[in-house]
Formats: C-alpha cells, structure tokens, sequence
C-alpha cells in the first residue's frame, strides 16, 4: 500500500514539473511573438518614415526646381525686354567711311525723338561739334531746325574753352546707299558741312 502511494505521489510530481516545464515553454514562445511582432512593427515604421521622408525631399526638389525654372524664365523675359527696348533701327555710332575723325552719334531719347551728335576732330587741340534734335519721317529723313553749332578749344595749360558759333542750324540726315554699303548722309543748311560725309554705323 504504502509502495503504491509513493509511486502515485512520483507521478504527480513529475507530471507537475512538465506543466511548469510546458508552462515555461509556452511563455517563452508567446515572449519571442511578442518580440518578433515589434521588431516587425519598428522595422514597417521605419520604413513608412523613410519613405515619407524620401517623398518630402522629392516634393522639396521639385519645387525648388520649380521656383529655379521660373526665376530662369522670369530672366530671360527680363532680358528680351531690355534688349527689345534698345533694337532701335537708328540709335547707335557712325564713323565717316574715308575721315574716322567724324563721327556721328544717335540716341532716342523717346518713341520718336531721336538726339543727334556730330563731332568733327580738326586738329588734337580743337574739336567742332554739332548737336540736334528731330525725328524719321516715313523716308527715313530726320529733318532739324535747331542745330547748335560750337568749337572746342584746349590751351597750352590744359584748359578747355567752347564757344558757340549758332544755334540755328537747319538741315537733314538721311539713310542713303554708297555702292553695297549703308549709311547716313548729312545735309547741313547753314554751311555744307556735312557734304563729303558718309557714315557708317559701327
């Protein structure tokens, strides 16, 4: 008798320490699913912000690009502008096509008035000029009524003296051919001046 509950009492204990054996073992399995879930759930949330964090720098670049290609263009309209103003058909230099010394000089001060400048080197020491206003008809001939005309002088010292001669000249200059070559001719009223001129724009 005694035997048999020693013996049922050795079963018992062994079946205990495989509960807790099955018990322990059971917790260890739901620990390592717990833990490979969240190292799953860190490694899907990082990659989630890598990626928005890649689509932010995407979208970042592309405005940038954006704004870079705008500012570009807003540029280049800038320049056209600028450059459109300035294609005039008469503003600009012209030197004699025989006498470099002569020059003449035009600018457009408006849509239609253009300022004329006519230098004339005599020597290193004296310069004539002639200064004009008016505008181009249809035939490309900008009449003038109010030409003044004055001579500059340089002294021995250095010094610069002008004087004014008139200021009443009259005449036209014209866009005009010479063989294959265009240019500007001067008729001067008051004197001829510009009789064996012909300019060539530079």
């Amino acid at each position: 008798m005694k035997r048999k509950m020693v013996i049922a009492m050795a079963l018992t204990m062994m079946l205990c320490g495989c509960g807790k054996a099955d018990s322990n073992s059971a917790k260890e399995s739901t620990t390592e699913k717990t833990t490979a879930t969240t190292a799953s759930q860190e490694e899907t949330t990082a990659s989630e912000t890598t990626t928005g964090a890649e689509e932010t720098t995407a979208e970042s670049e592309t405005t940038e690009a954006s704004t870079a290609d705008g500012e570009d263009s807003t540029a280049s309209e800038d320049e056209g502008t600028t450059a459109s103003l300035h294609n005039d058909l008469f503003e600009g230099l012209y030197c004699d096509k025989t006498d470099r010394k002569d020059t003449l000089s035009i600018d457009c001060t408006n849509d239609e008035l253009y300022t004329v400048h006519i230098s004339r080197k005599k020597s290193d020491k004296e310069v004539i000029e002639w200064y004009f206003t008016g505008e181009f008809n249809g035939r490309q001939v900008l009449n003038y009524e109010n030409c003044v005309k004055s001579t500059m002088t340089v002294g021995e010292d250095g010094s610069v003296m002008s004087g004014t001669e008139y200021t009443d000249g009259t005449g036209y200059i014209q866009i005009s051919e010479e063989g294959t070559e265009t240019g500007l001719v001067w008729h001067d009223d008051k004197e001829n001046a510009g009789a064996k001129n012909f300019f060539i724009k530079q």
